[in-house]
């Protein structure tokens, strides 16, 4: 009896150093592998009838050990994937290894976008599929030359600059043929000017130009197109032609300048006095000037006035049926205070406004004088005023 208890006094302390649970409990093996290309490039450029590496990475991320790694894919037909190495012994937890792999595209494969599926199985394992879009392109066997801008089309006004940047393409049966030169021939609008520099010496001018052979665009050139400043171009588009010509290979892009209108209506004194005089209940005629300093005519200028009441300001001509660009034209502005008006300043503000602009409003100060005939009137009442003065100081002396 006494051993018994001995025995199980033994049982209890182990239980209290070692718990049941973590005895009887073990963490079952997790096998998890990955595969990835380099750098996560999930794409890539082959030439047809080549081949290419590519590299993809095998990791085993679980916690135990992964054997006998095979490598497979799902590629177009007549396509070859070699891998190297082809297969892995064993992947240890946490260990990964960088495969070789090398696709091979058989010539006479169309350009165009194609898809190989890659997966990675082992004894314990497999990874997910990963897919890797191939670009084919087909090698160049005749010679070109192309011509791109940057942008075709561009926009402004009348009197502006047009500056288009363009980019050549000169593609050769062979990276190492000789340059060539190309003339640059362009044709532009009547009366246009234009001219070609590259793009940092601006100084200098350009009639051709000479590129090696290559598949990217290399070299860039500045067109700059000035249209004419009198007159001035309507509103709209127009054509600039520009072509690369060495007899044999030749290219030809068309650019757009867009002109846009701009439209400024102006109203001024015609002799720079923003003062006039005029005379109560009398034509007092004051001298303005309508000017459009746009690029497009303005139509349908009316003409009005914010003036005292009982004032009356008359306009000759009434109103402008249009006004061409860079024109003006005088209007006689008659001002006509009330008769009974006292003298005195006196503001006036006069206004312009056509159907595509409106003109700032022309404050002018009108100083006004009493009529003539009032003056006189005042200078017999002052002298009513000391001869009677001077007939009461005489007969109140000889008293």
């Amino acid at each position: 009896m006494k051993v018994v208890r001995i025995i199980c006094l033994l049982v209890v302390s182990l239980l209290a150093l070692c718990p049941l649970g973590s005895v009887l409990a073990q963490s079952a093996p997790d096998y998890t592998l990955s595969l990835k290309p380099e750098r996560d490039r999930y794409d890539s450029v082959i030439v047809a009838g080549n081949d290419k590496m590519i590299y993809l990475d095998v990791e085993n991320t679980g916690t135990a050990t992964i054997n006998n790694i095979a490598f497979s894919s799902e590629e177009p037909d007549g396509w070859e994937i070699e891998f190297d190495p082809e297969s892995m012994l064993k992947l240890e937890a946490g260990e990964n290894e960088r495969l070789k792999t090398t696709i091979e595209v058989p010539s006479g494969t169309a350009a165009g976008d194609y898809m190989i599926n890659f997966v990675a199985t082992g004894d314990e394992a497999s990874s997910k599929d990963i897919d890797i879009r191939v670009e084919v392109k087909v090698p160049v066997t005749e010679p070109s030359i192309e011509i791109r801008a940057l942008y075709p089309t561009l926009e402004g006004i009348a009197g502006e600059e047009f500056v288009f940047e363009v980019e050549f393409q000169h593609i050769a049966a062979s990276m190492t043929d000789e340059p060539v030169i190309f003339n640059l021939l362009t044709t532009t609008p009547p009366d246009w000017e234009i001219y070609m520099t590259p793009p940092y010496e601006k100084e200098k001018k350009l009639s051709a130009i000479s590129l090696k052979p290559g598949f990217t665009f290399t070299d860039k050139t500045r067109v700059v197109v000035s249209p004419l400043f009198w007159p001035l171009p309507e509103p709209g588009e127009y054509k600039i032609t520009l072509t690369a010509d060495s007899g044999e290979l030749k290219d030809t892009i068309e650019l757009t300048a867009n002109i846009t209108a701009r439209y400024a209506l102006v109203l001024l004194p015609s002799e720079e006095r923003y003062n006039t005089t005029a005379t109560s209940g009398k034509d007092n005629y004051f001298a303005v000037t309508a000017g459009n300093l746009g690029t497009a005519a303005i139509s349908d200028i009316k003409l009005s006035a914010d003036k005292p009441a009982g004032w009356t300001v008359e306009f000759t001509p009434e109103k402008l049926d249009s006004l061409k660009a860079i024109d003006s034209q005088t209007i006689d502005v008659n001002i006509k205070p009330p008769p009974e008006t006292i003298a005195g300043d006196y503001s006036i503000s006069l206004k312009a406004s056509g159907a595509q602009s409106t003109a700032r409003d022309l404050d002018i100060r009108v100083t006004v004088e009493s009529p003539t005939i009032w003056g006189w009137v005042g200078i017999i009442i002052i002298v009513l005023v000391v001869a009677g003065l001077v007939l009461v100081f005489l007969r109140f002396s000889r008293r």
